[in-house]
């Protein structure tokens, strides 16, 4: 998931809530089991039995929630009047929660669902409420017109690398890696886009923009095109704006959905200007296959290096 948490979330609610009158339970987060999560969640459950006296209202509600020992995720345990104030509960006092949680115990704690368990008579087990946060999906196409055109580029010559071409396609690569990784872990789109950003700097040899700009066009003459210009300047503001610093006036994208799926495009942006200039560095023409993200089911967006493109559905979030 990319650093900018504001997803679509699906929601599913069970009619047997209404059943119970007043819900004692917990919210489960399952959590991705990155460096050290599992013994932090060990942890907790130990101190789970101590009920801590002086501890906050939240971590008081993990803590109660650790009591019940589960390794697998974390519980954190909340009482409801009635059905309708559980279906009411804001999804983002949950987030909130695990973030504060998350910084007092230093861990990176990742979750793409949560689910409010009903405590029936044998612990939180019955589930009322799920929340499913989708994430920015993506995809590599490998189309008939693009084999055709690998199979050309495998019969050619000798590659012959310089060292910017050489570090531009490690970045390119670690980039490419990080894509396969986008609905696993927090943070990586925006790792994807400075890998690209980084593969593009490595060819142009500046991280200024207007430097870069002239490099380019220096180094490649007429083969540095106007939809690339106009593409590597985009590049360079998206990182100083969204990628490169977190400035107030740019945070939205924490917040909502549709603009931080807005944000998200620039990668595909950054990614074909480091395959293009790969190509220009190395002088051959190589193949750009179709990668996709997808905001959600039923549609999708992929950006092939035109001007219309970067003042239509690629423009710069403003």
């Amino acid at each position: 998931m990319s650093m900018n948490p504001a997803r679509p979330v699906e929601v599913w609610r069970s009619s047997r809530a209404t059943e119970l009158g007043e819900i004692n339970g917990a919210f489960a987060f399952p959590l991705v089991q990155t460096l050290m999560v599992a013994q932090t969640i060990e942890f907790l459950n130990e101190e789970g039995a101590n009920r801590l006296a002086s501890a906050s209202d939240t971590v008081a509600r993990f803590l109660r929630g650790a009591g019940y020992g589960r390794k697998d995720a974390l519980l954190y345990w909340m009482r409801f009047e009635s059905a309708e104030a559980l279906f009411d509960f804001e999804f983002s006092e949950l987030v909130r929660a695990l973030k504060e949680l998350e910084l007092l115990v230093d861990i990176n704690l990742t979750f793409s669902e949560v689910s409010y368990l009903a405590d029936v008579g044998m612990g939180p087990t019955l589930p009322l409420l799920v929340y499913k946060r989708s994430p920015f999906s993506r995809a590599v196409g490998f189309e008939i017109h693009e084999r055709g055109a690998v199979r050309e580029l495998l019969k050619g010559p000798q590659l012959s690398w310089t060292d910017a071409a050489r570090v531009s396609q490690q970045h390119y690569s670690v980039g490419m890696g990080l894509l396969a990784f986008e609905d696993v872990v927090a943070g990586v789109i925006d790792a994807a886009f400075m890998q690209f950003y980084l593969a593009t700097e490595a060819v142009l040899g500046a991280h200024e923009r207007s430097e870069a700009l002239a490099n380019g066009a220096t180094s490649f003459g007429s083969n540095f095109s106007a939809a690339l210009q106009a593409a590597v300047g985009q590049v360079y503001i998206a990182r100083h704006r969204f990628f490169g610093h977190a400035h107030p006036k740019v945070l939205s994208g924490h917040i909502d959905p549709q603009r931080a799926f807005q944000v998200t495009k620039q990668t595909l942006v950054a990614r074909w200007c480091a395959r293009k200039l790969i190509s220009l560095a190395l002088g051959r023409d190589l193949v750009a296959r179709e990668l996709r993200l997808y905001p959600g089911p039923g549609s999708s967006v992929e950006f092939t290096g035109t001007l219309e493109e970067l003042s239509g559905p690629f423009a710069m979030p403003e």
